[in-house]
């Protein structure tokens, strides 16, 4: 009998942070290094779209060409075809997917992209042979995610680096790799890419009151959500008091006049050649 599908756990996993966090995403902003390789008429395949707000961009770039989005979160990918019907789009769709067992052909397309997604993985480097098979001859991959090890916070409190411990332990704890990104060069190469480039990316920055504030609810509501509260409870990270505090502190943070934050992701391609 043949294996099931290896399955993960997405860390951010409260439907309204998500919705919030990932909603606003632009693909110049977000994923600028990979965009002057994308081409009219290449075919597209977008690995762990959520909403889709990047997606849609690199859609535009390659229409006539055509784009796939997949995810395994139905709700996002819905609000990513609302999305899509709303900008006119018609060479984009979205379906469930599973990274490490894709369903289509090899050769398939053009390029490929996975953003925020292998550091949720237990095997990044299983899903990046699997992105290649996809991949023509010829074709490249874009890789991006957060290195932990840049989130960077001001004014500094003691409690910033205990919600940064937290957030790198809930990771952790579910099968993720908080820090690899920084070796996305490496793994490419080892996945059998024939050459990489690599990049760093600084679009994840809040030094707005509207921006700061948005943060704080994002971080609010993940770490108000029953689920991630009952883990770092049950696993001796923090007490339900000390959540508390931290969700306090976290609001008073988002509208002060001086907040800052920033994350500094790591990001590759590899050429198929």
């Amino acid at each position: 009998m043949e294996d099931s599908p290896q399955k993960e756990f997405y860390s951010l996993n409260n439907a309204e942070a998500q919705r919030t966090y990932v909603g606003v995403r632009r693909a110049k902003d977000w994923v600028g290094f990979f965009l002057p390789h994308l081409k009219p008429g290449f075919n597209l395949l977008d690995c762990g779209c959520g909403v889709g707000s990047i997606t849609l961009d690199l859609a535009e770039l390659v229409e006539p060409g055509q784009v796939i989005g997949i995810d395994m979160d139905e709700g996002q990918l819905e609000i990513a075809r609302v999305n899509a019907r709303e900008r006119g789009l018609t060479n984009v769709s979205f379906e469930p997917g599973n990274v490490y067992e894709l369903r289509f052909d090899s050769g398939t397309f053009d390029a490929v992209l996975a953003h925020t997604l292998l550091y949720h993985l237990s095997d990044p480097l299983r899903a990046l042979k699997e992105l290649r098979r996809v991949l023509k001859p010829g074709g490249i991959a874009a890789i991006s995610d957060d290195d932990f090890d840049t989130v960077t916070i001001s004014p500094d409190h003691p409690l910033v680096k205990r919600i940064t411990n937290i957030w790198k332990n809930v990771v952790l704890f579910n099968g993720g790799s908080p820090f690899y990104s920084r070796n996305l060069r490496g793994l490419m190469l080892e996945a059998g890419f024939t050459r990489t480039e690599g990049f760093a990316v600084a679009a994840e920055q809040y030094g707005r009151l509207e921006e700061t504030r948005r943060m704080a609810n994002v971080m609010h509501h993940q770490m108000n959500d029953p689920a991630l509260v009952n883990l770092v409870v049950s696993q001796g990270w923090a007490t339900k008091e000390e959540m508390d505090e931290m969700l306090k502190w976290l609001h008073d943070w988002g509208e002060r006049p001086d907040a800052f934050m920033a994350i500094m992701y790591c990001a590759a391609l590899g050429w198929n050649e």
